[in-house]
C-alpha cells in the first residue's frame, strides 16, 4: 500500500511480485510486443537515441551537449529491461521551462512573435492503468486524440514540418509516430531509418534533444522548442521553412495529448 504507482492494486498484485517495479520495465512490455508482432529491431530503437543525441550537439542548453553517441555506443550500453538498454531511457534532470498562453487579441498587443495554437486534444487508453489486459496494447490516448486534433486544426500529418514527441523511452517515439498517422501501425521502426527524423529529414523530431538528451522537464521543453522553431529562433538546429509543428504529451501507462501550432 506504500507504493504510489499507476494501476494501484493491479500493479501491487500483478506487477510488483514479478519484478515489474519501475517505468522502464512497464514500458518495455510494449516495446517487446511490438518487436514480436511487427519485427521492430533494437537498431530502430537505437536510431531514436542516436538522433536525439545528435540534435543535442546543436543545443548549448542540452545536458548531453558535447557527448556524441554512435549506434555502436547504443548497442554496447547495458541492458536494463529487455529490450530497453541504458540509452533507451530518458535522462533525469533538474530544470525549468515556461510558456505563456493567452488570447490572439492580447498576443497581438505584446512584444515578440505569437505562435497560434490550431488545436489540441487528449485521450486515455482503456483500461488507463493497465497494459497487459488491454484488447489492443497499442491503442493509446494519442490514438484517440490525434485524429481529433488534426480534424479541428484543418491539417493532416503530411502538413507537419517537424514534431516534438514525448520521448520518455525510445519506443514511445515509434508508437506515437504511428498513432499520429505518419505511418501505418507496425511500420514505425522502419519510418525512423535513413535519417528521416533527423534535421534535414522528412520529419525532424525533437530538434532540442528531447527528454533523452536535452533534459527531462516534464515535456514542457518540447513546447518551448516548438515555439522557437515556429519563430525561426532555432539557430543551428532550425528546420528550414517551418510553418506547422506539433507536440505530444505522454504519461501514466499510455495517456496521450497533442497540440498543433503554426507560424
Amino acid at each position: 500500500e506504500a507504493f504510489a504507482i499507476p494501476g494501484g492494486t493491479i500493479a501491487r498484485d500483478f506487477y510488483l511480485p514479478y519484478g515489474l517495479v519501475a517505468p522502464p520495465q512497464w514500458y518495455a512490455v510494449l516495446a517487446r510486443r511490438h518487436m514480436f508482432e511487427f519485427g521492430t529491431k533494437p537498431e530502430h530503437l537505437g536510431q531514436i537515441a542516436v538522433t536525439m543525441r545528435a540534435h543535442a550537439q546543436k543545443n548549448p542548453n542540452a545536458v548531453m551537449q558535447g557527448r556524441p553517441m554512435t549506434l555502436d555506443d547504443y548497442l554496447a550500453s547495458p541492458m536494463l529491461a529487455d529490450p530497453y538498454r541504458f540509452f533507451d531511457c530518458c535522462i533525469e534532470t533538474d530544470g525549468a521551462a515556461a510558456v505563456v498562453v493567452t488570447s490572439l487579441e492580447r498576443a497581438r498587443d505584446l512584444e515578440g512573435k505569437a505562435v497560434p495554437i490550431l488545436a489540441s486534444a487528449s485521450g486515455q487508453p482503456y483500461p488507463a492503468d493497465e497494459i497487459t489486459n488491454r484488447r489492443d496494447v497499442f491503442r493509446t490516448g494519442l490514438t484517440i486524440a490525434a485524429p481529433e486534433a488534426f480534424g479541428r486544426a484543418g491539417v493532416t500529418p503530411a502538413d507537419a514540418d517537424f514534431a516534438m514527441i514525448y520521448d520518455c523511452f525510445t519506443f514511445t517515439v515509434i508508437c506515437q509516430i504511428e498513432d499520429l498517422g505518419f505511418c501505418p501501425k507496425g511500420e514505425g521502426g522502419a519510418f525512423v531509418e535513413d535519417g528521416r527524423i533527423g534535421l534535414g529529414g522528412e520529419l525532424p523530431t525533437n530538434t532540442h534533444g528531447g527528454l533523452l538528451s536535452q533534459a527531462h522537464v516534464a515535456g514542457l521543453n518540447h513546447v518551448v522548442e516548438l515555439v522557437r522553431q515556429l519563430r525561426g529562433d532555432g539557430g543551428a538546429r532550425q528546420v528550414d521553412g517551418a510553418e506547422v509543428g506539433l507536440v505530444t504529451g505522454y504519461g501514466d501507462l499510455g495517456d496521450g495529448s497533442i497540440a498543433i501550432m503554426h507560424r
